[in-house]
């Protein structure tokens, strides 16, 4: 496993590039535990295109929170256009982890359901989008954590 990679097709613990792959990575494709670039996935994500768990980006989708100018997940600070759907949660709140900050919105029958239905769509677009194919790269032979193996002679 390389600690650091940069490149085209960067595939590290710390990976630069065009579609970098690792524990973190940088760059467009970028696809990590937490990835930062346009078109990034994983699971703390920032970028313009952005999908993963925890999301900050121009469009974001997040199975658990996501803010930006069009962002779609359960929760979101609720103060960038993107709907708050079952609770609002600051951004501070996330960082340092306050699950009292947590503000559950007071919806009714149907427009609950309607947002359950949203949350429940987001939380499967995200993980099969984003949180899947990123284990995959981290633990397939040849990928961030496990080395290739070594070819027979």
């Amino acid at each position: 496993m390389k600690v650091v990679a940069v490149g085209a097709e960067a595939v590290g613990f710390v990976a630069i590039g065009q579609r970098a792959t690792g524990v973190i990575a940088i760059g467009q494709l970028a696809t990590g535990v937490v990835a930062v670039g346009q078109l990034a996935r994983g699971i703390v994500v920032v970028g313009q295109l952005a999908v993963g768990v925890i999301v900050l980006g121009q469009v974001a989708l997040g199975a658990g929170w996501a803010a930006g100018m069009l962002s779609l997940a359960p929760a979101s600070p609720g103060w960038i256009t993107g709907p708050a759907l079952l609770a609002r949660w600051p951004l501070g709140s996330v960082v340092r982890g306050r699950w009292r900050d947590l503000h559950p919105q007071r919806r009714a029958g149907a427009r609950f359901a309607l947002a359950a239905a949203g949350a429940a769509v987001a939380l499967a677009l995200a993980v099969g989008l984003a949180v899947v194919p990123a284990v995959h790269e981290l633990t397939r032979p040849g990928g961030v954590l496990r080395e290739s193996p070594v070819p027979l002679r």
